[in-house]
C-alpha cells in the first residue's frame, strides 16, 4: 500500500528537519502526500497495521522527543496548498500557509484575518491549534472543517458556539483535517497592508523570531500573562544547554544550537514549578508534544 502512495515516503525521517525548534528524533515511517488520496492511503495503511499516525503541518507549535515518534507521521505542508475565494469567503486547504492566506485575500481586498499575520502556522495546524493572538483566533473564522476519514469519505464540522476551547480542537477517530472554510470582510488593500505592516513590526520588535522556537510556549492565566509571571519569578533569560527561557520574551523558549527535547521539557519544569511556588498559579502549555519526552 505504501508502494501506491505517489508522494515520498521515507523511513528514520529525522524530524528536526520539520519542526520550528530543529529539534526531534527520527519517525519510523515519514509521508508527504502528493495529494487527498495519498493520505487516504496512509490512513488505511496505519489502520491496517495497527500504527499510530500523528499529522505535522509547518511543526510550528510543536515539541518532538528526541527518542523520535514510532509508527506514521504525515506531514502536510505543501500538501493542499491552495485556497480558493468565494464572495468574502475562502476555502483552504490544510497545507496553505497562514502568510499565503492573508496575502492572498488582501490582494482581493478581503481581510479580517490580519490579526493572525506573523502566526507561524499552516492553516491545518493553525485550526488543530486554534491558533491567534490577543487580538483573536482562526476560530472567530471558521465556518466548517473539513475531514478524510481512512475509507475515502469527507466529513464537514460546522462548529457552534464552544466548539474551540482556547487552543484544543480534537478531529474525529482516524481522520485528518484537510481544510477549512473562513468568512471573511471586505476591507481596503491599503488598510489591510497598513495593518500587516504595523502588527510585524511589532512581532519583531518584541519577540526572537531570529531564533528556533515554538512561539508562545505558556497559554495565559485568566487576568495575568505568562510573560509577566515568568519574569517576575527571575527566570528570563535561564540557560540549559542550547536551551533558553528568552531573554527578549520570556514566554519564548529558544534553541539556540544543540538543544535537546530535554533541555527544553526541563526549563518548562522548572517554570511549572517556580510560578506554581511563588503565585499559586498552574500554568498550562500552548505547544503539543509527539513521542515520550
Amino acid at each position: 500500500m505504501l508502494g501506491e502512495i505517489r508522494g515520498e515516503v521515507r523511513f528514520k525521517e529525522p524530524l528536526s528537519f520539520h519542526t520550528s525548534l530543529r529539534i526531534g528524533g527520527s519517525a519510523d515511517i515519514f509521508i508527504v502526500p502528493q495529494d487527498v488520496e495519498d493520505i487516504r492511503l496512509a490512513l488505511s495503511f496505519a489502520e491496517r497495521e495497527q500504527l499510530s499516525l500523528d499529522v505535522i503541518g509547518g511543526g510550528n507549535n510543536l515539541l518532538v522527543s528526541d527518542r523520535g515518534v514510532r509508527g506514521v507521521v504525515l506531514k502536510l505542508e505543501g500538501c493542499l496548498g491552495r485556497a480558493e475565494f468565494n464572495g468574502e469567503e475562502a476555502v483552504a486547504g490544510a497545507g496553505v500557509s497562514l502568510s499565503a492566506l492573508i496575502r492572498e485575500a488582501a490582494a482581493l481586498n478581503l481581510g479580517g484575518i490580519e490579526c493572525l499575520v506573523g502566526v507561524p502556522a499552516t492553516v491545518g495546524g493553525a485550526v488543530a491549534m486554534n491558533a491567534g493572538t490577543h487580538d483573536g483566533g482562526i476560530a472567530d473564522f471558521i465556518s466548517a472543517v473539513y475531514f478524510l476519514y481512512p475509507d475515502g469519505t469527507l466529513g464537514e464540522f460546522k462548529p457552534g458556539n464552544g466548539s474551540y476551547s482556547y487552543n484544543v480542537f480534537t478531529p474525529p477517530a482516524k481522520s485528518v483535517l484537510i481544510g477549512a472554510r473562513l468568512q471573511l470582510h471586505r476591507r481596503p488593500f491599503a488598510e489591510i497592508q497598513k495593518d500587516i505592516k504595523q502588527r510585524l513590526k511589532q512581532k519583531k520588535s518584541t519577540q526572537p523570531l531570529a531564533l528556533a522556537s515554538v512561539g508562545c510556549v505558556w497559554k495565559n492565566p485568566p487576568g495575568e500573562t505568562a510573560t509577566r509571571l515568568i519574569e517576575k519569578v527571575g527566570l528570563k533569560g535561564k540557560r540549559l544547554n542550547g536551551a533558553e527561557i528568552s531573554a527578549k520574551h520570556a514566554n519564548f523558549i529558544v534553541n539556540r544550537g544543540g538543544a535537546a527535547a530535554s533541555d527544553i521539557k526541563a526549563l518548562m519544569q522548572l517554570t511549572l514549578d517556580r510560578v506554581r511556588n511563588h503565585f499559586g498559579i498552574t500554568l498550562e502549555a500552548e505547544m503539543k508534544t509527539m513521542g515520550e519526552i
